[in-house]
């Protein structure tokens, strides 16, 4: 179906007037005797996902159901009042809940009161009967000169196969939230994956609409992905019919934003990245479908960034669409809180190293390294100190080495064949033409030959005595050139994330991004802003005039330096144990590096981040809330010298999905086993991890210190922004305690025993002096 041709869903903007009775439940004539009424019955089943609000103005709100009764459209009356029993009303409007949007209503009340609980439902008559929704409550933003305590939770990554919202309990344990703060991945956009979603347990869908998804990979390993628009309209209705999560939002508006897998994991733009460069992956219809059902089924408004805030019907149209997208807008708090919030994936570049990168490509070399640190001010000791660190290199092409550009023409055919058969299920003819090309074009000019011997050697043990690749020597790694190859960086595998979006080499890595940052900056452009330039002003203007006591800004992801030192100059952990196996030749010599664990995050944009950071954030005292990376962090920035401000992230855990720490141990292990036989000494590394990451942030070089790490453990957390500070809480469980799996098991009928295992985590800023709190 065309775009031009779309109905798209319709948000409502109606005016809250004065109080009047309704003419739905009041009286059935002028004489105050008759009391022939009509009373609304809660009939939940023609609601499937309940209520919502969001986006809380001092004077407005968005209001939002999806109804189903047939297939066909529904025609509701929204009612709004100041009390539950809805004795008055403020609103009565009639709307229709179209089929065409996925049967979704979201309407904008406006000329509300500040700071004020209203009680909202949504009604229709069937058979003679008024059915109506559960009674939705929704809470509006104090007034800009307010002077209020404000208290919001933020969550992030809310997983549904076989897993269940338990942290939110923490939430629903209390009632003195002004609202709360969604930081992304509220839905997961695949079926199945199996390497991060858990495939048994009771919660588990297949699409509806299975010739419209995606199927990723090949054999048992297959799984769908979300690309039609009733892919992504059948998640949300999925993820939304959970109960907690329901009485959560029927209690609090929500305010959101999304992070990747709304749309596609680790995306960028409109790109997806389930093949690691196999095959493209450009897929604008799937971006933009995954965009307009997000508009249908989230109360956020999405038409005020585009301007449009007055009365009348606002539509989701083509033009709010990638590439117009614009998701990032402020809402103030009274005095004490002005939150911004960002979009970091809809315009951000591609990962600065290719998942398809051939590791032993040269991407700097001697002559190239020398000219950028030259250019950089670095002495020409220091330029030589670095070149000797490099990976040596050869040219391929020349005529002495001849014999190997054959030789491993033949092998990478070989390689990438059965990795292009087995990625994307081609058949042999296809993917042998396919592999002949790749390894032509990587088989040319400038390579690491400490790769190459690699595979020489690898390749040599599988043949038979007698094989004229069996008599080639190694070649030359001593007497050559050096050169920056994806090698250097941690790159080891053709196609693979590893090396390019987790687990690079620290000092590699920033050195290949700020040439990369230079290059582009020559030309007048950027490779690691994830922002276009639209956005970035806007931020700018903002965090510099607001006036608030605490800016907030509100990222998708962390802020956290995420390093692993296993290097020789790491800093001294004081875990004894934990050193003795880090000095000894238990850790492979290839370990014994500096590594980025995460480079979709911040920690990808180095240079970026450094200067966000220094001229933006601490130098207006902005703090940020953070998540996408399944575990807890807080991590204090330097002040900016000018200003003398400084800012804080505060990363809250994920909602259900796996933690961090297991991602990581995965990851760990799959490094090591192209490492070989590895003592298992090194595979308890995964019970140090927060104690590496912690230690790691304390090198002189690493400005941004990390001060809190719970890489095991799920959570929500609870922020109060008052005159005399910023508090955050995180409420947190492990993954399993005394046997029990605290996400796949459901504690909804259970609460209190969930509860009595949460651990709690306080912090305070005061605008200078960040302190951990007893719990």
């Amino acid at each position: 179906m065309s775009f031009t041709r779309r109905r798209f869903l319709h948000t409502l903007v109606v005016s809250a007037g004065a109080m009047t009775l309704s003419s739905l439940t009041g009286c059935s004539n002028d004489n105050p005797d008759d009391k022939a009424t009509v009373l609304p019955e809660i009939m939940p089943e023609y609601f499937p996902q309940s209520v919502m609000s969001g986006d809380p103005r001092p004077d407005s709100v968005i209001l939002w159901t999806r109804a189903v009764d047939g297939d066909g459209d529904l025609s509701l009356t929204l009612q709004l009042s100041t009390d539950p029993s809805f004795q008055e009303v403020m609103v009565e409007e009639a709307f229709t809940a179209a089929a065409a949007n996925g049967h979704c209503l979201k309407v904008r009340v406006t000329d509300l009161s500040p700071y004020s609980h209203y009680y909202y439902r949504f009604l229709f008559e069937k058979e003679g009967k008024l059915v109506s929704s559960r009674i939705g409550r929704t809470k509006t933003a104090p007034a800009a000169d307010a002077d209020v305590e404000v208290k919001f939770g933020f969550a992030s990554c809310q997983d549904y196969l076989g897993r269940y919202y338990n942290t939110y309990l923490s939430l629903l344990a209390r009632d003195d939230l002004d609202f709360v703060l969604h930081l992304g991945d509220y839905i997961y956009e695949t079926s199945g994956d199996a390497s991060f979603q858990a495939t048994d347990g009771e919660r588990q869908f297949e699409f509806r609409d299975g010739d419209g998804a995606l199927t990723i990979g090949t054999g048992d390993s297959a799984f769908q992905a979300a690309a039609s628009v009733d892919n992504y309209r059948q998640l949300y209705e999925v993820y939304r019919a959970d109960p907690v999560l329901q009485e959560l939002h029927e209690r609090y508006p929500l305010v959101a934003i999304w992070d990747d897998h709304e749309f596609s994991d680790d995306s960028w733009q409109t790109n997806a990245t389930y093949l690691d460069g196999a095959a493209g992956e450009e897929q604008t219809s799937r971006k933009r479908n995954a965009e307009q059902v997000y508009f249908e089924f989230m109360p956020i408004d999405h038409a005020a960034p585009h301007g449009d805030s007055g009365s009348g019907a606002l539509e989701v149209s083509e033009q709010q669409l990638f590439p117009n997208t614009k998701i990032y807008r402020d809402l103030r708090f009274g005095q004490h809180l002005h939150l911004a919030m960002t979009d970091y994936r809809t315009f951000r570049p591609d990962h600065l190293i290719p998942e398809d990168a051939f590791p032993a490509s040269v991407v700097m070399d001697s002559a190239t390294l020398t000219a950028f640190l030259g250019a950089q001010g670095m002495p020409q000791a220091a330029i030589d100190a670095t070149l000797a660190q490099m990976s040596p290199v050869v040219d391929i092409d020349a005529d002495a080495l001849a014999p190997y550009k054959t030789a491993f023409v033949e092998i990478f055919t070989g390689l990438y064949t059965q990795e292009l058969m087995t990625r994307l299920g081609l058949d042999q003819p296809s993917a042998l033409a396919q592999a002949a090309e790749r390894a032509t074009a990587a088989i040319t000019g400038k390579l690491t030959s400490s790769y190459l011997n690699l595979v020489l050697v690898q390749a040599q043990a599988t043949l038979p005595d007698g094989h004229p690749l069996k008599a080639l020597p190694p070649l030359p790694e001593t007497g050559v050139g050096t050169g920056l190859a994806y090698y250097t960086l941690g790159k080891t595998t053709l196609f693979s994330d590893l090396g390019a979006r987790y687990l690079v080499i620290r000092e590699t890595f920033d050195l290949y991004a700020g040439y990369l940052e230079f290059m582009a900056q020559q030309q007048g452009g950027s490779v690691q802003t994830p922002y276009d330039q639209a956005q970035f002003s806007w931020l700018q203007g903002l965090l510099t005039q607001s006036d608030a006591t605490h800016k907030v800004m509100a990222s998708s992801v962390s802020f956290a330096p995420l390093l692993a030192d296993l290097s020789p100059s790491r800093a001294d952990s004081g875990v004894a144990d934990l050193e003795a196996v880090l000095d000894s030749d238990l850790v492979p010599a290839a370990l014994k590096q500096r590594f980025y664990l995460n480079v979709d995050h911040w920690d990808g944009f180095p240079q970026f981040k450094g200067g966000l950071i220094n001229d933006l954030l601490s130098a207006t005292g902005t703090l940020t809330v953070s998540g996408d990376i399944h575990a807890s962090f807080v991590t204090q920035h330097p002040a900016n010298p000018n200003t003398g401000l400084a800012s804080v992230d505060f990363t809250t855990s994920s909602v259900s999905s796996g933690t961090f720490g297991s991602f990581l141990d995965d990851g760990l292990n799959g490094l090591l086993a192209q490492l070989g036989d590895v003592p298992p000494e090194v595979s308890q590394l995964k019970y140090f991890f927060d104690t590496i990451a912690l230690t790691a942030s304390q090198r002189d070089d690493v400005s941004s210190k990390l001060m809190f790490s719970r890489m095991w453990e799920h959570g929500v957390s609870v922020a109060t922004a008052s005159a005399s500070g910023f508090a955050v809480e995180y409420f947190n469980v492990p993954t399993v305690w005394d046997g029990v799996n605290m996400t796949k098991t459901s504690f909804y009928n259970n609460r209190a025993a969930f509860l009595a295992n949460v651990r709690t985590h306080r912090f305070h800023w005061d605008g200078s002096e960040l302190q951990m709190l007893p719990a």
